[in-house]
């Protein structure tokens, strides 16, 4: 029996796990991994289930509206004379964080180096380019300032638009031990999730007014004379009228219940403020964060976004975003529609918003898409080239906390599957382009030249448990100026509920991997709308009844599921599902600073559907 060290394939966290390999992959926690500190989640635990299931065998091409096989030849020479003679402002590429650094490297590479275009960006957009986008103005860098052990060190700790015991359940550990010492736990929600029925102190607010409480919070700092840093008088004017009675107001939260949040901030001497894409997912949502930063620059605390994906600091960190101008992930499906599309690793087809009119983009579109298994937009696609899963290669990932991985190949690649990295090199010499990367280290050579990278060597990573942390020193501090104006999404006669979308536990953005995974698919195989008791009796909905969901934007069909920890006038539903688009009810409505898209608030009606 052979056991190899690699890495969990899911959330920003990117645990290290032993593999055992015989005549079936089995894993197991590593005691020593400073990410897991030997408690890695059940989705680590079983995310060998999906090696093998329902993979992509070899490289497809659209013949008569059908994908049929051919060799990898006949695939390169397809996308050629298919793509030759695109202009640069015709073609757009997406990176994918379930793709290592060294992919996402040569993806962009290739976008600049043959087609001469700066529309390349990647699934980090719809997540928290929002963070990203705050931190740099805030503190001068794209990375989080902070580390999950810095949730331990806390005395007090405010979660907002997050839920860790569900999403990231490594950090929400450290959360748990902060709390055995005396932390005091904050959540403010929309939701009682799971998360915040740990807590101390749970808050409900309003979808969507979170900025309006945060700056509430800061807004009696200043008054009280309890700030740590000098408050810019254009932010103290703006600050004046956000009291108590005004934010409960906005947020439909109690006074008193805001003034508790306040004394166990105010009280804090190591404050720690958590946050997710509850607050990232609005068309405001760099302001939602800016007013987190503020908070936190004011209490001299830490502040910690609890990103997706393994290597979704890596890809934004490898150049898949535009530098000089170039279009962002939703603009290429909408109001600047690329005439070609180069996918790697990622599902816009099911990711989006307004996925109607993206659906109609895509159908116009020449659409080459890197994947292991089928998904929503390999129905759009002319080109599916078989990937290797993160399993099948080795390579490094750069995890939520700048964290540099590197991860080892557990198995031989499988059917016809090549590593990313390696399809792009083949490819670009059709195009005339001759890369001289033949392995990692040749590729590393290039990596070394990125901010932040400099210092990090691949030999040593090979061997360090720890792994290596990318710069993320904070050059400066810097309070934003930003002001509640209204929500995005606004009820009326029409459409009279609000409708939020949600993680599950056991299954994983899109659903590509987590739903071919035995385990986590027999937990939680099928979507659900989540509503009060109040709202299901006023419609008459029993429990499992099939529903008719509707907005502006479109419509969805789906079961239902009467859950009191949603308020009235709430509806909530996950977005892992192939067979239910949540995405198709958010009409397009984008952050003018992040390009970020709304994915958390959308007025709908509902009603009963036989």
């Amino acid at each position: 029996m052979i056991i190899i060290r690699s890495i969990c394939p899911y959330c920003g966290c990117g645990c290290y796990l032993n593999f055992s390999v015989k005549d079936k992959i089995k894993v197991s926690p590593i005691k020593e991994d400073p990410v897991s500190e030997g408690k890695p989640c059940i989705k680590g635990l079983t995310c060998s289930e999906t090696i093998n299931v329902d993979r992509i065998r070899e490289p497809l091409i659209k013949i008569n509206n059908k994908l049929k096989p051919v060799s990898w030849e006949r695939a390169y020479k397809f996308i050629h004379d298919n793509l030759k003679k695109t202009e640069a402002n015709e073609i757009a590429f997406i990176g994918g964080s379930p793709g290592s650094n060294e992919d996402n490297f040569l993806l962009q590479k290739f976008a600049r180096d043959v087609f001469k275009t700066d529309n390349i960006d990647s699934c980090a957009r719809i997540c928290h380019a929002a963070s990203c986008s705050a931190f740099k103005s805030s503190f001068g860098l794209t990375r989080m300032p902070s580390k999950m052990e810095d949730y331990e060190k806390a005395d007090c700790i405010l979660l907002i638009g997050t839920d860790p015991k569900i999403t990231y359940p490594v950090a929400f550990n450290r959360i748990l031990k902060a709390k055995a010492e005396g932390a005091k736990l904050i959540c403010v929600e929309d939701i009682k999730n799971s998360t915040a029925k740990e807590s101390d102190l749970f808050i409900e607010i309003l979808d969507g007014t979170e900025l309006a409480f945060l700056n509430g919070l800061l807004s009696l700092l200043v008054k009280n004379n309890k700030v740590k840093k000098e408050i810019p008088e254009g932010l103290k004017d703006i600050l004046k009228h956000y009291t108590p009675k005004y934010i409960s107001n906005i947020c439909k939260a109690k006074e008193s219940d805001i003034l508790k949040v306040y004394k166990l901030i105010e009280k804090s001497k190591k404050f720690v403020l958590g946050f997710g894409m509850g607050l990232t997912q609005h068309s405001y949502g760099t302001d939602n964060v800016y007013s987190a930063i503020n908070l936190v620059i004011a209490k001299n605390g830490k502040i910690i976004p609890m990103r997706g994906k393994t290597n979704i600091q890596g890809v934004s960190d490898m150049g898949c975003t535009p530098k000089y101008g170039g279009n962002t992930l939703v603009s290429f499906f909408t109001d600047k529609p690329a005439k070609a599309i180069y996918i790697m690793e990622t599902n816009p087809a099911q990711s989006l918003p307004d996925l109607n009119v993206v659906h109609k983009k895509l159908k116009k579109m020449f659409l080459v898409l890197h994947t292991q298994y089928p998904n929503k937009t390999m129905e759009f696609a002319d080109v599916v080239l078989p990937s290797c899963s993160w399993a099948e290669h080795s390579g490094t990932f750069t995890n939520g906390e700048s964290r540099v991985r590197y991860f080892n190949k557990i198995i031989n690649p499988l059917y016809k599957s090549k590593e990313n990295w390696r399809i792009i090199k083949e490819l670009a010499a059709y195009f005339g382009k001759n890369y001289s990367y033949n392995s990692l280290t040749d590729i590393w050579k290039d990596i070394n030249k990125i901010d932040g990278y400099e210092k990090i060597r691949l030999s040593k990573l090979k061997n360090s448990i720890k792994g290596e942390f990318v710069d993320y020193k904070i050059k400066f501090e810097r309070f934003n100026l930003v002001e509640f104006i209204s929500l995005e999404e606004k009820i009326s006669k029409e459409y009279p509920y609000v409708l939020t979308t949600e993680r599950l536990k056991y299954q994983f953005c899109t659903g590509d991997r987590s739903s071919r995974s035995k385990t986590l698919n027999n937990l939680e195989k099928e979507p659900f709308c989540f509503i009060n008791q109040k709202d299901a009796d006023n419609l008459k909905l029993k429990n499992k009844d099939n529903s008719r969901i509707f907005s502006k934007s479109g419509e969805i069909f789906i079961k239902i599921n009467i859950d009191n920890d949603v308020p009235p006038g709430l509806l909530s539903v996950p977005f892992h599902f192939k067979s239910c688009l949540v995405n198709k009810l958010f009409p397009l409505e984008i952050d003018p600073i992040s390009k970020t898209a709304n994915l958390k608030r959308v007025a709908v009606n509902i009603e009963k559907w036989d």
